[in-house]
């Protein structure tokens, strides 16, 4: 699926019904992707502050602008006693955030991960809080394509050709 086709069918539509911001930040991650997959990580790692802030103020747990998201996501993680795969979901979401926000060179296939590892939260948050609890069936993950893929084709393409040749 081409980038233009998720404008209107984001991988996180059914996050609305908790939050619109969660959509916001998750739609325009999908939406960077084609041309910036460094800025896909960093809306996916403000999705999981989101998501995680959402989640404290659920169970009382206290935070504001001075907690790290680390701290936050040990105190939920205590409060709620998250199982070791959320924990993870989040842990990555921040780790790779941070590593596209200081390294600023981030590539299509570590985006692709980060909208799955996104997804996957965004679908545990739902099941955990919506409506539609444990039964939610999230629908297959809409792909995007990654237009580096393409360029990795020629490449191997045109070795191939010069081999040929020699």
């Amino acid at each position: 699926m081409a980038l233009s086709d998720l404008s209107n069918s984001s991988n996180f539509e059914f996050l609305k019904e908790h939050d619109p911001l969660f959509v916001e930040l998750a739609s325009a991650a999908e939406r960077a992707f084609s041309s910036d997959p460094n800025t896909t990580l960093i809306k996916l790692r403000q999705l999981g502050e989101a998501l995680a802030q959402n989640l404290a103020v659920r169970l009382g747990v206290q935070f504001d602008s001075q907690t790290s998201q680390l701290d936050l996501l040990n105190k939920i993680s205590r409060e709620l006693q998250l199982e070791p795969t959320v924990r993870k979901l989040f842990h990555t979401l921040r780790v790779e955030g941070n590593r596209a926000t200081h390294e600023f060179n981030t590539k299509h296939k570590e985006a692709i991960n980060g909208l799955t590892v996104a997804r996957e939260l965004a679908i545990w948050f739902h099941r955990a809080f919506g409506s539609a609890g444990a039964s939610f069936n999230p629908g297959p993950f809409k792909k995007i394509s990654d237009p580096s893929q393409q360029l990795r084709q020629l490449h191997t393409e045109i070795a191939a050709l010069k081999n040929d040749l020699q």
